[in-house]
C-alpha cells in the first residue's frame, strides 16, 4: 500500500515520456550521435573503446552503447527500441525517490508519493528524462548511491558500502568520474547529517574505503582494456580531457557561475513556487532531520562544485532533481487553487499566448524558417495546455492540480511544435539520401558535423569533413561520391541535386557532374 502512489507516479511518468518520444523525431545532435556510436559498435567497433564516425570517441563510458547494442541483438536495429533505454531508467528514478522517501521518513508515507509524482512532472524531468542521454543513468547510480548511504546509518553493514561502491561503478560507466561530484559531498559529510545514529569515524571510514576499492574493481573490469587497446590518443582524451579538462578550463558549453541559479526557479516549478513548497526549501528547514540533511546537502553540494566549473549545462543537474523532489514533497499544499493562483500556471499561460501568436503569424523566427506551423498542432498545442489550465482550478486535490500544470506545458509544447521537428531535425531523410552512396563516399563542409547521418543512414564508412581547399581533391578521388553543403555556393565539377532542410538552413545535396543524373 505504501508504494502504491509512487508506482502510480512511475506510470505517469512512463506514458508521459512515451507520448512525448512519439511527439519528437531523433533529435540532433546528441540522440542522434549517441546512437551513431551504438550503430559502430553494432556493425563491428570495438565493444571496450567507442568510436564515432570513424575516430575514437572518449567523451563518454561505453555503458549506454551497450545497453542500445544488447536491445538491438532481441528485437533488431530499431531506432525507437534504442530511445527507450535511456526513458527505462528515467523511470526507474522515479520509483527509486519514492523509495527513498518512504526510508528517509518512514513516519510519513505520503511522502514517498509526493516525492515521486514532483519528479515525474518535473519539466527539466521531462524533457531530459525522455531523451537518450546519459543523465538518466547517471541519476539511477546516484540515487542508488543515497540509498546505500542510508542503509550504512541505520543498518551498519558491509553489504551498504559495498552497494555504494557498485553504485559509484555504475555512474563511471554511464558518464565518468562526474559521479563523485553527486555522491561524494553525501558520503563525505556523512558526520553531519547522519545525527545520533551515525557510524563510528573508524566504521565511516573503514566503509568508504571498502566502498572505493569495489569502484575501482569495478571500473578496472572495463577502463583497464580499454586504455590498452585505445592507445594514447584514447588515454589522454579519458584521463585528462573530458575531466580535469572540462573542469579546469571547459572546451565546450562554457557559462557563468551564476547560470544553475538563474535555472532553479524552472527545477522547482510549480511545486517550489507555493509558499509551502518555497518554505521546505527555507534553511531552517534544510536541516531539520537526517533525511531532510542529506537531500540538502546532495542537491547543493553538486550545485556549488557545478557552478565552480567551466562547462555548464542544464542536464548536468539532473541527478539531483529527485534531492529536490525529496525536499519538496515536504511542503505539499492543502488547500483548492483559484483564480487568485493563476500566477502559478504562468508558464502554461505563456504557452497558450504563443500558440495564439504563430496561429496570427506574428513571431517572425518561424516565418524564417520557411515551414509554417500548421493550425491543427498549434490548436493541439493550445488545448492541451487549456486543459492543464482547468484541471489546475477545478480539480479538487491541489498536488493532483498542480500537477496538471507541467503535463499540460510539456505535453502541449511537443504536440504545437512536433510539425516543426519532424520538417526541420529528423535525420531519415538526409540518411536515406545519401546511403546509396556509402561506399562511393559522402562528405560534408560541415564544420560541426556530429554524425548525424551515419545511423539515420546506416553508413557504414565514416562521412568525410572537407575545408573548400579539399573539395577538389576529395571529387578526384571520389568521382561517385556526394557531397553536402549548407550554404548556396557552386562546386567546380559537381551539380546540386537535392536540397533538404536541416534546422534553420537547408542541406544542398552535390554530385559529380558526369554522374549527376
Amino acid at each position: 500500500m505504501r508504494m502504491r502512489p509512487v508506482l502510480s507516479a512511475t506510470l505517469l511518468f512512463a506514458l508521459t515520456a512515451l507520448t512525448l518520444i512519439l511527439l519528437r523525431p531523433l533529435m540532433p545532435v546528441d540522440e542522434t550521435r549517441y546512437l551513431a556510436a551504438a550503430w559502430e559498435m553494432h556493425v563491428g567497433g570495438s565493444p571496450w573503446v567507442p568510436h564515432l564516425n570513424g575516430a575514437i570517441y572518449g567523451h563518454k563510458p561505453p555503458l549506454l552503447f551497450w545497453l542500445i547494442n544488447l536491445v538491438w541483438a532481441v528485437v533488431g536495429v530499431d531506432a525507437f527500441a534504442a530511445r527507450l533505454v535511456g526513458p527505462a531508467f528515467a523511470t526507474a528514478c522515479v520509483a527509486m525517490t519514492g523509495l527513498l522517501a518512504l526510508r528517509l521518513w518512514p513516519d510519513r508515507p505520503a511522502r514517498g508519493g509526493a516525492a515521486a509524482l514532483i519528479l515525474a512532472v518535473s519539466p527539466v524531468w521531462l524533457l531530459f528524462g525522455s531523451t537518450t542521454m546519459f543523465d538518466a543513468m547517471l541519476t539511477a547510480a546516484t540515487l542508488l548511491a543515497m540509498l546505500a548511504l542510508w542503509s550504512a546509518v541505520r543498518r551498519p553493514r558491509r553489504g551498504a558500502w559495498v552497494a555504494l561502491g557498485m553504485a559509484v561503478a555504475l555512474g563511471v560507466y554511464a558518464k565518468g568520474p562526474v559521479i563523485l561530484i553527486h555522491v561524494l559531498p553525501v558520503a563525505l559529510s556523512m558526520p553531519l547529517w547522519a545525527g545520533r545514529d551515525r557510524p563510528s569515524a573508524r566504521q565511516w571510514a573503514d566503509g568508504l574505503a571498502q566502498a572505493l576499492a569495489v569502484a575501482l574493481v569495478a571500473v578496472g573490469l572495463w577502463l583497464v582494456p580499454a586504455l590498452i587497446l585505445g592507445g594514447p590518443e584514447y588515454r589522454t582524451e579519458v584521463l585528462w580531457r573530458q575531466s580535469g579538462g572540462r573542469m579546469m578550463a571547459s572546451f565546450a558549453h562554457r557559462k557563468p557561475w551564476w547560470f544553475y541559479a538563474a535555472l532553479l526557479p524552472a527545477m522547482i516549478w510549480p511545486f517550489g513556487w507555493t509558499g509551502v513548497g518555497f518554505g521546505a526549501l527555507r534553511p531552517r528547514r534544510l536541516w531539520a532531520d537526517p533525511g531532510t540533511r542529506l537531500a540538502a546537502v546532495w542537491a547543493m553540494g553538486a550545485v556549488v562544485a557545478f557552478s565552480l566549473i567551466s562547462g555548464k549545462q542544464a542536464h548536468y543537474l539532473l541527478p539531483e532533481l529527485p534531492a529536490l523532489a525529496l525536499l519538496l514533497s515536504g511542503g505539499l499544499p492543502a488547500r483548492r487553487w483559484g483564480r487568485r493562483d493563476l500566477w502559478l500556471a504562468a508558464p502554461v499561460i505563456g504557452l497558450i499566448l504563443a500558440a495564439l501568436a504563430a496561429g496570427a503569424g506574428f513571431i517572425p523566427v518561424l516565418a524564417r524558417l520557411g515551414d509554417p506551423l500548421p493550425l491543427w498542432s498549434l490548436a493541439l498545442g493550445g488545448l492541451c495546455a487549456l486543459t492543464g489550465l482547468a484541471a489546475f482550478l477545478r480539480l479538487r486535490a491541489p498536488v493532483m492540480a498542480l500537477a496538471a500544470l507541467p503535463l499540460a506545458l510539456m505535453i502541449g509544447l511537443h504536440l504545437g511544435l512536433s510539425p516543426l521537428l519532424f520538417a526541420r531535425y529528423d535525420m531519415t531523410d538526409l540518411g536515406r539520401a545519401v546511403a546509396p552512396h556509402d561506399t562511393a563516399g559522402v562528405a560534408v563542409t560541415d564544420g560541426t558535423y556530429h554524425a548525424q547521418l551515419n545511423f539515420a543512414g546506416r553508413l557504414l564508412n565514416p562521412v568525410a569533413h572537407l575545408s573548400d581547399d579539399a573539395v577538389a581533391g576529395w571529387l578526384r578521388d571520389h568521382p561517385g561520391g556526394v557531397l553536402l553543403d549548407q550554404t548556396d555556393r557552386p562546386f567546380p565539377g559537381m551539380t546540386p541535386v537535392l536540397r533538404l532542410p536541416f534546422r534553420d538552413r537547408t542541406y544542398t545535396l552535390h554530385r559529380s557532374q558526369e554522374v549527376a543524373p
